[in-house]
Formats: structure tokens, sequence, C-alpha cells
């Protein structure tokens, strides 16, 4: 260990992949990830239909979606597409696997590119395996907000409701895919959802060591010398909320693209700035930051614990350089 890094007894430490039994960190990683997906998907699914929407057509912002879908959908509309959403879980395991192996070969590094690139590598192999998922999941979640709008306008001019198109459902949502535009369309905003996701989770992981490498100049380790679990959901938090705000732009336009119309960025880019000029930056933003603070609260809580329950026999105790993270 360097001169200039303090006694593993001092300077907290975190587990990494050689510290896991694997077999024991899959099983928890999937239980606990699909309660936290659980939790997080309300969310989700209003900052997908704020970025969708033209202006203010259907909903005034973030407070106003959340009480018009529970009226007019009741709980079950804020988990529209959740089946396919929860496919998430399988995926997290492979982005998370890459994560881990990839921080390792990148533990020559300094702190910074030991979170963006293993980040960035990650989002690419997590990115190729959920893309179809995603596109379903976004698809089923407007279905609600196209009734609420075609309700409205048929408040407005007097004109019956019509009954609900054979197609809005799971495999009749696939089928419009696939009749539409084969098998590519399920990949619909795949260039353009890796030129959002990862620069999203490289930035992510970068702020997220970061402030792990300053708070532990200041916060004792626990009892085992790992980084205090305050200090990670905290630090996790603050990761989320710089990301959101740092690719907000590039996430609306990955929307737009998936849910339907052009597959042109620049094409896309300039629509998105006649209709909402500098509000582009800030569109959906809140709702995205909350979803994506929240979310990263409760991962980092998440990975956090299941790292610890899943620690080998021994790997807890002296946690010497092989298995500390070296700040630089």
């Amino acid at each position: 260990m360097s001169s200039q890094t303090s006694s593993p007894s001092s300077t907290p430490r975190q587990i990494v992949w050689a510290d896991l039994d694997k077999s024991k960190y899959y099983f928890w990683g999937c239980t606990v990830f699909l309660g936290i997906r659980l939790c997080v998907y309300p969310t989700n699914l209003i900052k997908t239909r704020l970025q969708v929407q033209r202006g203010t057509s259907v909903y005034r912002g973030s407070f106003d979606a959340f009480i018009k879908v529970f009226k007019s959908e009741g709980i079950l509309g804020f988990y529209r597409g959740f089946p396919i959403f929860a496919l998430g879980v399988l995926f997290g395991q492979v982005y998370i696997t890459t994560y881990e192996y990839a921080k390792h070969r990148c533990n020559h590094l300094n702190v910074v590119m030991q979170g963006l690139l293993p980040g960035a590598v990650a989002s690419v192999a997590g990115q190729t395996l959920s893309v179809p998922a995603d596109v379903i999941t976004q698809r089923l979640q407007i279905l609600g907000m196209v009734r609420q709008k075609d309700n409205m306008t048929s408040s407005k001019y007097g004109a019956p409701v019509t009954a609900k198109p054979p197609d809005q459902s799971l495999l009749g949502i696939c089928r419009k895919i696939m009749v539409k535009d084969g098998l590519s369309g399920f990949y619909r905003g795949y260039l353009v959802s890796l030129m959002s996701n990862v620069p999203t989770s490289g930035i992510w992981w970068a702020t997220y060591n970061c402030l792990l490498s300053h708070s532990g100049r200041y916060v004792a380790s626990d009892s085992q010398g790992h980084h205090k679990m305050p200090v990670q959901a905290v630090s996790g938090v603050m990761s989320g909320v710089v990301s959101a705000v740092a690719t907000n732009p590039l996430d609306i336009i990955r929307t737009r693209i998936q849910v339907g119309g052009s597959r042109s960025v620049v094409y896309v880019t300039r629509k998105l700035w006649a209709e909402d000029g500098m509000g582009l930056f800030v569109k959906g933003l809140s709702a995205r930051a909350l979803s994506m603070s929240t979310s990263s609260f409760l991962i980092i809580l998440g990975y956090e614990t299941v790292k610890r329950l899943s620690l080998r026999q021994g790997a807890s105790g002296g946690g010497g350089a092989s298995s500390a993270v070296q700040y630089n």
C-alpha cells in the first residue's frame, strides 16, 4: 500500500469483486433489486410521460402528473409496463458484473477513471440487452397518457370516447413494432440510448468514487474497515443528481426517438428546440432528478448490503492491498 495512504484500520475501503461469494451475490442481488425497481418505477413512468408530451398538453408538471395518473388510472396506473421493466434485474447483473471486472482491470488508474471507464463499458453491455425491453416499457407507460389526452379532447368537443384500440397490450405493441420496423424496431434508439446512458453511467460512478474518496478522509470506517452505509447512501444520491442534470437533454432525445417518430438525432433535437427552447435542458428534470436520486439511494443501499451479505469467508477481515480500493 502506498505510503501516502492511511492504514486499513483508519482508511475506509470498498468491497470489491474478489471479496464476494458469487452464488450468494447473484441470489441476493436479484431479490433486492427487484424490490428496488418496484419502488422507483412510478417516478420513472411520470418522467417518461412528461418527456414525451408536447409542451404541457396533458400534464403541467411532475405533481400534476402524479395526481392525474392516480385519479384516472389508480395505483396500478403507476405500474404500466412493469413486468417488462422487471427483466432489468437480470440485465442489471450483467451490467454490474461488467462494471466490477472492468474496474478491477482499471485499478491502476486514478479515482475518476476507475469510475468513468468501467461505468461506460458496463453501460454498453447492459444497454445491448435492455434496449428492447426499454422500448416496449416506454410504449406501455404512455398508453394511459394517450387515453387521458383523448378523453380531454372528447370532453372539449363533445365527441364520444372511442373503444380501446386492439394494439394497446404487450403482444399488440410487439406486433405493431414488428410490422412497422421488423426486429430493428426493438433496437429503436439503440445508438442514441448509448449516447445518453453511457455518459450517465460513467459520470455516476466517477462522481460516486470521488465522493467516497473525499469522505474517507473525514469519516472513519465501520467495524470491518468499509465505508459506512450512510456515507455511501448520501454519495449515491448526490451522484444521481449530478448525472441527471448533466445528461438530461440526451435522455429526452433518447426517449422521443424510442417512443416513435424520426430516428434522426438532429431532426429530433431541432424539433425539441423549436417546441421548448432552453426549456429542453430542464424538461422533466425534476422528475428525472427525483427518479435518479431515489433510485441511486435505494440501489446503493441495496448494492452495498448485497455485497456485505455476499462476502466470502474471511474476506471481511483484513482488507489488504489486493482488496482495498486505492484512491490516487
